[in-house]
């Protein structure tokens, strides 16, 4: 089943060191001026498929070929409407994630399959990669498709 969905939250890259980072209070645990988000590329524009709420910090769940997860403060939204098929769930006290995911938003696996988020970013599960790609192209579709 395809999904017409032409409300999609793009950003931008604007930085890719941590260093920027150090000006905020809520950032990733050990932050430093080394610290590098060599994945992405700033000036890149990203279509964001998930917002994970950290203990410490809010990140995008983003792709470049590669699935993962960087602090907002290192892009500027380009456009901020939400995916209307978007869900929001909070991790329970028997889940692995718990305490350090407080919340999940973002496509359904992600936020019902109660080991989606490690399946997909620690375990780089090939079912999980599948499922995420499949829904970043419905999510890219356009009207023009149909």
């Amino acid at each position: 089943m395809t999904i017409l969905n032409l409300n999609n939250m793009k950003i931008k890259c604007l930085y890719n060191s941590g260093e920027v980072l150090l000006n905020f209070s809520r950032r990733p645990e050990g932050t430093s001026i080394a610290t590098k988000y060599s994945m992405i590329e700033v000036n890149k524009e990203y279509l964001v498929m998930g917002i994970i709420q950290f203990e410490t910090h809010m990140s995008y769940l983003i792709d470049d070929g590669l699935v993962f997860t960087c602090p907002v403060q290192l892009f500027e939204v380009i456009d901020s409407k939400l995916p209307m098929n978007w869900y929001f769930r909070i991790p329970t006290k028997e889940e692995d994630i718990y305490p350090y995911v407080e919340a999940l938003y973002g496509y359904y696996e992600l936020c019902f399959e109660k080991k989606a988020y490690e399946n997909l970013i620690v375990e780089k599960d090939e079912a999980s990669l599948r499922t995420y790609f499949r829904r970043k192209i419905e999510y890219e579709k356009t009207e023009d498709d149909f």
